[in-house]
């Protein structure tokens, strides 16, 4: 009886594993060919029983054994290439396999057919690939189709946004030459009266400096000195004209001081008067005639200079006066502004608010969930949408905002002068000039949003 054994067959340089009789060939097997005949069978054992990865494994070793691969090597590779899915390899397998010319191979059959069908699949796969290729080239010229046109759109909108505030400057210019022949006429009357008045009138701008400083060389009020840790105040000669009897202290404020004891706060005139008895746990400086008092927990109201109740309504919270108007809080929580008389100017519609300066105020509502900033003028229109995380007070005509952790400049109208790019922006100081950080490089900004560096005292311009 003959036994039958898979061997090695050597024919025209190429090696199979065939079924041959044991004694025509197996003594033409190397040691090295016998191992890697081993490991042929335990890939098979592997591949039979699903354990593909080990399976691999074995084909590469009786690969490296044999210093080359062969007929059954790659067949059993793109079965196993095939079982995965990976197309690509087991085409590389099959092609392998068909140079061998294996027709009388029992898998040639069956190697023609994987190899149909794998090319069938890499065909589709690569004309879906261009499809979405195509469709990648068409988005991407969309885009930047897209992109371009609001490029365009926003520098359009600079330069209108630049010629509006150009020309918003120039009107500002005309208004400053009527305040200025106003101002002329109160250092005409010269007297305190006219002064205050014209201060409330204007409260902003080069002319309230002025008033101001020419009303404090006029009409000097008493100043605040420490004495034994007890606060009091003296008169121009040095004279006391308020004894230093108090745990705290402000300055004058429209012949108002806030003075304290024990926690409790009230009020004296330049004559050390106690014109508003100390009683409240906290109160505000004065301010177009008022201050803020508090008397209990969510309980606040205006006083006049004599300490009477501007009216009988108690807010849950109240900020001073300025430029005319206060920001106070009803029972639900909302915010809005009354003027000097008491009366409801813009509705209790915010969550949180600053002070009018330069006639705009930032507010803030709850939009979708979270609180959003935005800024209304002083009749409760709304010039911007409620889009920012922060909003800061106007300095000439110019606030700083944060979207998305970076800072940029607005203008009165709205418009972004520059957008929201910028790490950190300082506010303006007495130059013009905004510290401001940008991916790392420390640069100054003016109020048009150029950046500038300082280099031995001169400003360079800086492009990004």
């Amino acid at each position: 009886m003959k036994k039958i054994v898979v061997s090695f067959l050597l024919a025209s340089g190429v090696a199979l594993f065939s079924t041959m009789p044991m004694m025509s060939q197996s003594s033409t097997l190397s040691a090295t060919e016998k191992a890697a005949q081993e490991d042929y069978f335990k890939a098979l054992d592997a591949q039979l029983s699903g354990k593909t990865t080990n399976a691999l494994k074995y084909i590469e070793s009786a690969e490296k054994k044999l210093n080359k691969t062969n007929a059954r090597l790659s067949y059993l590779k793109a079965k196993i290439y095939n079982s995965q899915h990976d197309y690509l390899k087991t085409q590389e397998a099959c092609q392998k396999y068909f140079s061998f010319n294996p027709i009388k191979d029992d898998g040639y059959q069956e190697m023609t057919v994987i190899l149909d069908n794998v090319t069938k699949e890499l065909q589709i796969m690569s004309q879906k690939r261009a499809q979405e290729m195509e469709a990648q080239r068409l988005a991407a010229a969309e885009k930047s189709r897209i992109d371009a046109e609001n490029a365009r759109k926003k520098a359009e909108l600079k330069k209108l946004s630049a010629e509006r505030r150009a020309k918003a400057a120039e009107e500002q210019k005309l208004k400053d030459e009527e305040i200025g022949k106003t101002f002329k006429n109160v250092q005409t009357k010269n007297t305190k009266e006219a002064y205050q008045k014209f201060i409330y009138d204007y409260p902003f701008g080069v002319y309230a400096d002025k008033a101001k400083q020419e009303m404090a060389k006029k009409w000097p009020t008493p100043t605040r000195i420490l004495k034994k840790n007890k606060y009091g105040y003296v008169n121009k000669s040095g004279d006391m004209v308020v004894k230093a009897k108090y745990d705290y202290a402000t300055d004058f404020r429209e012949d108002r001081a806030r003075v304290g004891k024990a926690g409790k706060y009230g009020f004296v005139d330049t004559e050390g008067n106690e014109v508003v008895p100390m009683k409240y746990i906290a109160a505000s400086n004065y301010n177009y005639g008022y201050a803020v008092v508090k008397t209990g927990e969510d309980e606040f109201f205006f006083i006049d200079k004599s300490g009477n109740k501007m009216n009988d309504i108690i807010y849950y919270d109240a900020k001073s006066f300025n430029e005319g108007l206060a920001a106070v809080q009803n029972e639900f929580y909302k915010y809005g502004f009354i003027d000097t008389a008491g009366n409801e100017v813009i509705p209790f519609v915010y969550n949180n608010v600053s002070w009018f300066v330069e006639g705009i105020a930032a507010v803030s509502k709850n939009e979708n969930g979270k609180i959003k900033y935005g800024y209304i003028d002083k009749s409760g229109n709304e010039i911007t949408e409620f889009i920012y995380d922060e909003a800061k007070d106007f300095q000439d005509g110019v606030a700083r905002v944060k979207q998305n952790d970076k800072y940029g400049l607005i203008d009165k109208f709205g418009s972004f002068i520059i957008e929201c790019e910028y790490d950190y922006i300082s506010e303006f100081g007495a130059d013009g000039l905004a510290f401001s950080r940008r991916n790392g490089c420390d640069v100054y900004l003016d109020k048009e949003g150029t950046p500038w560096a300082k280099v031995k005292g001169n400003l360079v311009r800086v492009n990004f």
